[in-house]
This record gives structure tokens, C-alpha cells and sequence, in this order.
């Protein structure tokens, strides 16, 4: 499985984000919601790159062994 790039986890987070945001918007909660969506979004992203980085030192160490 090949490593997904940032471009790739931006995409992913932002639309995690967004989909919060307007799912909140709908319900009536303009605010909080797109606070909400933007946090999720970083929240997401951070997720994403500690994976990333996990994934890469496993790799690596089952290369060295």
C-alpha cells in the first residue's frame, strides 16, 4: 500500500470538515458547526499524519531486520 501524500490528507480532512460543517449548519448551529467542522478537520489531518508516521517506522524497521 502505497503512502498517501499530504495533498491527499488535506483533501481527506477538508472534506471530513466540511461535511461536519454543513451537516451542523443544516441543524441550525451556524457557528459551532463550522468551528466544530474546522477543528475536526485539523483533528483529522493529525490523525492522518501520525498514522503516516507510524506506518513508515514499522516499515522501516521491519527492513532493517
Amino acid at each position: 500500500m502505497d503512502a498517501l501524500t499530504r495533498v491527499q490528507m488535506l483533501i481527506i480532512a477538508a472534506l471530513v470538515g466540511v461535511a461536519y460543517a454543513v451537516n451542523s449548519v443544516l441543524r441550525g448551529s451556524v457557528l459551532p458547526g463550522l468551528v466544530t467542522g474546522a477543528l475536526g478537520a485539523v483533528l483529522v489531518y493529525v490523525v492522518l499524519m501520525r498514522l503516516q508516521g507510524q506506518h513508515t517506522a514499522s516499515r522501516r524497521a521491519r527492513e532493517r531486520e
